[in-house]
C-alpha cells in the first residue's frame, strides 16, 4: 500500500503537467486516484464505508445551501468534484496510518526527499527558462519560477507549509533548518509572492520564536493574556509608524499602507475600489463582493463554488482572476458556520497553545499552521482545491497525535520493528513526533 500511496500522492503533486494536454481534465491523479481508493477499501472496508457516509452528507449539506442562494448549479458540481478527490487523499492517508505505525515519519522523510528534487527542478528552471517543465505557457513577462505547479502561488503555498515543518520538527535543527528558511524566502521574493512572504516573516517565524520561548519559561493565564495584547499593540505601532515605508519586492514597490491598511479598511467598510486592474485592487474587490453576498446567507453560506458563482454576476465585475484569493475567506462563504466557528475555535486554541510550556513538536506544528493559514491563503486563489500537495501536508497536521477517524483497533508496528531488540535505555526513550521538546 505504501507505493501505491506514494505513487497516487506523487500525480496529485504534478498534478498539473501529468495531463496530456492543457486544460484536459483527465489528470494522472484523476485516474490513480480512485484505484487507491479502492485498494483501501479492501484493506480497511469498514473506515472507507463510514468516510463516505460522511461525504455524502457533506455533499447533501452543500447542495442545500447551493439551493437556498441560487438555483445556478454551475459552479458547486465542479467544486463538489475538486472536493471528492480531496476526499479520497484524506482517506488514502487515513488507510496509511492505521496500517504502519512510522507513516508519520516516513511522511516526513518524503516531504524532505520532495524539496530537494523540487529545488533542483527550480534551479533547472531559473536557467533554461519560465516553461519548463510546465505544458502552461504563463504569458507574464516578470521573472519568476515556478516547476511543475500551476502558477507561482501554487508554489508559495507548497515551500512554506514545508518551511512549517522544518521549524516544527527538531530534525531540522541548526544550519538545515537556516538553509531551509532563506531559501523558502529568496523564492518567494523572486516570484513576488507578497502574501506568502508576509505571512512566513511576520506570523510563522515569530509564532516559532514565540512558542520556543515559552518551553523555557512557565507563564499563567493572565500573563500570557497580557502579553498576547502588548503584541497586538506593538504590531499596530509599528504598522502604522511603518505605514508610509516603500518595500521594493522583485516586480514593484509598495507600502505597509497599500498591503495592509487600506484593503482592510475597504473590506471593514465593504467599498469597493472600483479598480479594474491590479493585483492588490483585485483581491480586495473580491474579497468584499463575496463578503457582500455572504451576509445575505445570514452567514449560512453559500455553498461549494458559491464564492465563485458571486463574482460571475454581472453586478460583481472584476478585471482581473475570477476567484476570491482568500482560502480562508472562500471556505467560509462556501460553508458557512462549520468554517467560521471552527476557526475561530482553532486560533483560540492555538494562542492558548502558544505560550504553553513543554509544547510538543506536533503541536508547534499545528500553531504554527493555524496562525500562518489566513495570510498565506490570500496569495492562493480558488485553485487551492486542486493543490494536492498542500491538503496533504494538512492532513498529515490533522491527524498528528489524533486516532484514525472511523477506525478503533490498534496501530500495530510492522514485523520488522516488532523482532528488532531494544535496549532498556531505547525503551524507556521517548518516541515519536508528539514527544515534548527539550530546551
Amino acid at each position: 500500500m505504501r507505493l501505491v500511496f506514494y505513487l497516487v500522492f506523487i500525480a496529485g503533486i504534478g498534478n498539473a503537467v501529468l495531463r496530456p494536454e492543457v486544460g484536459n481534465p483527465l489528470t494522472l491523479y484523476r485516474f490513480l486516484a480512485p484505484l487507491g481508493l479502492l485498494l483501501v477499501m479492501a484493506i480497511r472496508p469498514v473506515m472507507v464505508l463510514k468516510s463516505i457516509a460522511a461525504f455524502v452528507g457533506f455533499l447533501v449539506y452543500n447542495f442545500a445551501l447551493a439551493s437556498a442562494y441560487s438555483d445556478n448549479y454551475a459552479e458547486c458540481i465542479p467544486s463538489m468534484v475538486h472536493y471528492f478527490y480531496l476526499f479520497i487523499l484524506l482517506v488514502m492517508m487515513m488507510g496509511m496510518k492505521s496500517r504502519y505505525a512510522d507513516f508519520e515519519a516516513q511522511f516526513v522523510r518524503f516531504i524532505t526527499a520532495f524539496f530537494v528534487f523540487l529545488l533542483l527542478n527550480l534551479f533547472i528552471e531559473w536557467f533554461i527558462g519560465p516553461f519548463y517543465p510546465n505544458r502552461y505557457v504563463d504569458e507574464n513577462d516578470e521573472p519568476s519560477v515556478r516547476a511543475f505547479f500551476w502558477n507561482q502561488n501554487d508554489l508559495a503555498v507548497v515551500i512554506c507549509v514545508i518551511t512549517w515543518i522544518a521549524l516544527a520538527f527538531d530534525r531540522f535543527r541548526g544550519s538545515v533548518r537556516v538553509l531551509i528558511v532563506l531559501t523558502t524566502i529568496a523564492i518567494l521574493y523572486y516570484n513576488d509572492s507578497k502574501a506568502a512572504l508576509l505571512s512566513l516573516l511576520f506570523v510563522t517565524l515569530p509564532t516559532f520564536y514565540i512558542a520556543r520561548t515559552s518551553l523555557r519559561t512557565r507563564v499563567t493565564g493572565s500573563v500570557r493574556f497580557l502579553l498576547f495584547e502588548t503584541m497586538l499593540l506593538l504590531a499596530a505601532f509599528v504598522l502604522y509608524q511603518l505605514s508610509t515605508v516603500k518595500f521594493e519586492f522583485a516586480n514593484d514597490t509598495y507600502t505597509l499602507e497599500d498591503l495592509f491598511i487600506r484593503p482592510i479598511t475597504g473590506i471593514l467598510a465593504l467599498e469597493a475600489t472600483g479598480e479594474m486592474w491590479g493585483s492588490l485592487n483585485n483581491r480586495t474587490d473580491a474579497a468584499i463582493f463575496v463578503i457582500t453576498e455572504y451576509i445575505r446567507s445570514y452567514g449560512f453560506g453559500l455553498g461549494a463554488g458559491g464564492s465563485w458563482l458571486v463574482l460571475s454576476l454581472p453586478q460583481y465585475q472584476l478585471g482581473g482572476a475570477m476567484s476570491p484569493h482568500n482560502a480562508l475567506l472562500q471556505f467560509t462563504v462556501d460553508f458557512g458556520y462549520p468554517v467560521l466557528l471552527g476557526y475561530s475555535y482553532l486560533m483560540y486554541w492555538a494562542l492558548r497553545k502558544l505560550f504553553t510550556p513543554m509544547i510538543t513538536e506536533s503541536q508547534r506544528l499545528k500553531v504554527i499552521a493555524v496562525l500562518s493559514f489566513p495570510l498565506l491563503g490570500v496569495s492562493q486563489s480558488g485553485a487551492i482545491v486542486t493543490n494536492y500537495f498542500f491538503f496533504g501536508v494538512v492532513y498529515f497536521i490533522w491527524l498528528l497525535d489524533r486516532p484514525v477517524p472511523f477506525f478503533r483497533r490498534q496501530v500495530t508496528a510492522p514485523p520488522k520493528a516488532r523482532q528488532r531488540e531494544e535496549t532498556p535505555e531505547q525503551i524507556a526513550a521517548p518516541k515519536g513526533y508528539g514527544t515534548p521538546i527539550t530546551p
